[in-house]
């Protein structure tokens, strides 16, 4: 007996070193792993913010240095990263609300302004029983879209003062110290917000009637603008969503763009107060039939210190944009799966992305912005190994912003999510380049 059970212990000692070997191997992205790190949210047995109600939709790069972030889940959170101690804050309940996508923005005063609405991550329950006939499939679809809001009074718009709520100690179940500036569009939720450069004003884009509105901060009234497009297009690659845009932009002059019918960049003119549709058209997957017409919607649109203008799309594409010569030059597409999830500009002349469609993995890419561009680049799957002390793999994004030092935050959405950081500089792996640029 006694081979048989030295046999069994170097048996198991070498299966424990083999599935540890490729533990290793799965968690080591394609850089120098110090880069990247995670932090919870909140402190374990205290302040955590709950398992559930943990997915990150959306951060705001603040300029006091720290990086707001919201939950989405049964009930969303305010929270804080201070970069002073290297931690995450929670900052207390947003009333009312289950969701917060695209929608944080800083105003005057260091003021930060959140729209809220339903929880946009969790996919609709659709109907089995779907009637024969023309287009059934689409009509079913609204319904069952509209059937989530039925009950749903309306997303609303509030504010946060950092300078007097950051200070304070949140558990669970306290309330954040936000102010309720008001219903943005009643039975929709607020979906992707930008503010004017003279941040008097705050443009969004509700869902899922993809309503057009306006929020003037000093009189703190609402104006809806009507359809920012008409198209009930599902495009995917989460067909149960009707493909509105998640992202505008405000650009000097005061016009703000996003995408409308058709992928055509549309834009709003504060001077007529009209939605205008131009002929430039984001790149993506396009199709027409004799029932249906699908387009693929903006996910971001950042704006560069040179005035230039980068986007990405719901079919996983990047593109360069110039409005005034009404000109979009496509830079590629990263990940052969759609969904750009998120995106951010870096200080190092990169753009960071994170690709994948929901409930695969999701991978990070940058972009080379220089003159001598070396193209995409593959980071791999985020994983976090610090051995044994703690660890994690995580495969779903929904955010991203870029830190006053440079740092990339990006928001975790799956269930028990961590915010996530990368210091971008080091090595990057020789041969993990993306094969569309070969080196």
């Amino acid at each position: 007996m006694k081979p048989f059970k030295e046999f069994t212990l170097v048996f198991f000692v070498f299966l424990f070193l083999n599935t540890s070997i490729n533990a290793q191997k799965a968690v080591n992205p394609h850089f120098e792993t110090h880069r990247l790190d995670f932090r919870d949210l909140g402190y374990p047995g205290a302040t955590l913010i709950p398992a559930d109600d943990s997915p990150i939709a959306c951060l705001l790069a603040h300029s006091n240095g720290r990086v707001y972030g919201t939950t989405t889940g049964k009930q969303s959170y305010l929270f804080v990263y201070d970069y002073l101690t290297n931690k995450v804050y929670p900052l207390g309940q947003i009333p009312g609300s289950s969701g917060v996508h695209n929608s944080m923005v800083e105003g005057k005063d260091g003021l930060i302004y959140i729209g809220t609405g339903l929880n946009e991550l969790m996919l609709l329950n659709l109907t089995k029983d779907i009637p024969q006939g023309r287009r059934t499939i689409e009509i079913q679809l609204w319904e069952d879209i509209k059937n989530k809001y039925e009950d749903f009074e309306g997303g609303r718009l509030f504010v946060y003062n950092p300078d007097e709520g950051d200070s304070q100690v949140y558990l669970p179940d306290n309330t954040s110290q936000v102010v309720d500036l008001g219903m943005a569009i009643p039975g929709n939720s607020i979906y992707a917000m930008e503010i004017s450069p003279e941040k008097d004003k705050i443009y969004g884009i509700s869902y899922p009637d993809a309503l057009f509105f306006e929020f003037n901060i000093q009189e703190k009234t609402f104006k809806n603008h009507g359809e920012w497009l008409t198209v009930k297009s599902y495009a995917g690659p989460e067909r149960s969503w009707r493909s509105v845009p998640r992202s505008l932009i405000c650009m000097p002059d005061g016009k703000v763009y996003s995408s409308g019918n058709d992928g055509l960049i549309s834009y709003f003119d504060p001077s007529d107060e009209k939605i205008h549709k131009t002929t430039m058209r984001i790149p993506g997957e396009y199709w027409i039939t004799r029932n249906y017409w699908g387009f693929p919607v903006v996910e971001q649109l950042l704006l560069n210190n040179d005035g230039s203008v980068f986007g990405s799309t719901s079919d996983g594409f990047i593109f360069s944009a110039d409005f005034e010569k009404k000109e979009i030059r496509a830079l590629g597409k990263p990940m052969v799966d759609k969904r750009v999830r998120a995106m951010t500009l870096g200080k190092d002349q990169r753009l960071y992305m994170i690709c994948g469609q929901k409930d695969d993995v999701c991978r990070m890419f940058s972009y080379d912005l220089s003159e001598k561009s070396e193209g995409f680049l593959d980071y791999g799957v985020l994983g976090v190994d610090r051995s044994p002390y703690y660890a994690k793999i995580a495969y779903q994004f929904d955010a991203m912003c870029t830190a006053a030092d440079g740092t990339i935050f990006i928001g975790e959405s799956d269930r028990r999510a961590k915010l996530f950081f990368y210091i971008p500089g080091g090595n990057i792996v020789p041969g993990v380049l993306n094969p569309t640029n070969p080196r």
